[in-house]
């Protein structure tokens, strides 16, 4: 859903309704800009490609400022929990299937929620001309997100198998970087301190820069994937054609030797 300018609105909600367990649920979307450009971000190397963290508060957010809340998913999950707990406290055969179909029901609605945000995700990437969909490595995200319960690492995996099965039917590659301090560096200078992060909060110490710390997060990842194509194609190319000058296309800029250099006007 777009406004009349073109721009997607800061926020937008779709109310579904969900045969599985007959009930109405409301998938919330929002999206974010940077202090800086009220349009949205200033960088280049984040918008050929899609970083998206995983948290608990956001499901996911994109390097893009588009955010997927956390709070309708978890709002079901304890529905269904308290459900179980009412069935399992009724000893008998008829709640023994009861407990069956909700359980079947609950699958299905795990499922088709994730699809429909995978299908987000995808949708973003595209109309934003990327290239890539990158993650963080899942391996060790229990230690990373203690805070997160055994439906949220599910479901974080679950979406990206769902992102790496959709994103290439569109022509867009899933890749993953490693989760190291892309929580703590500043996404604009680079300057990386655990203190940098204060909740859902970023401000850098050294520039300044503030932004939600998700966003902030998103984007490192994205850039940290950007940075590693351009120093791969960089060696590449000058294993083949010796010191040669090493030119790689983002959507609104240039990355070279020295890093991203913008476009005149952005």
């Amino acid at each position: 859903m777009k406004n009349r300018s073109g721009r997607l609105p800061r926020w937008q909600s779709t109310v579904r309704y969900d045969k599985t367990t007959d009930e109405f649920y409301a998938h919330i979307t929002t999206r974010r800009y940077d202090n800086a450009d009220e349009r949205g971000s200033t960088d280049t190397e984040h918008r050929s490609v899609l970083g998206i963290d995983l948290g608990v508060n956001s499901l996911a957010v994109a390097s893009t400022g588009t955010f997927w809340q956390g709070d309708d998913y978890d709002h079901w999950v304890r529905e269904f929990e308290k459900r179980r707990t009412k069935m399992q406290q009724q000893a008998t055969q008829a709640g023994h299937h009861v407990m069956k179909r909700l359980g079947r029901r609950e699958r299905a609605w795990r499922k088709q929620y994730l699809h429909t945000l995978a299908n987000e995700i995808v949708t973003e990437a595209v109309e934003n001309d990327c290239a890539a969909i990158v993650f963080e490595n899942l391996d060790g995200i229990r230690e990373r997100l203690p805070q997160a319960d055994w439906h949220h690492i599910w479901a974080f995996r679950r979406l990206y198998e769902y992102v790496a099965y959709k994103a290439p039917e569109r022509g867009i590659a899933v890749e993953t970087v490693e989760p190291n301090h892309t929580s703590q560096r500043c996404s604009r200078c680079g300057f990386t301190h655990e203190n940098n992060r204060d909740g859902g909060s970023f401000a850098c110490l050294s520039c300044g820069y503030e932004l939600h710390a998700d966003y902030n997060a998103a984007k490192n990842i994205g850039l940290r994937y950007a940075r590693q194509e351009y120093h791969r194609l960089r060696s590449s190319q000058m294993s083949s054609d010796g010191d040669a000058p090493v030119d790689v296309r983002l959507n609104r800029g240039t990355m070279t030797d020295d890093g991203p250099r913008p476009v005149a006007g952005d």
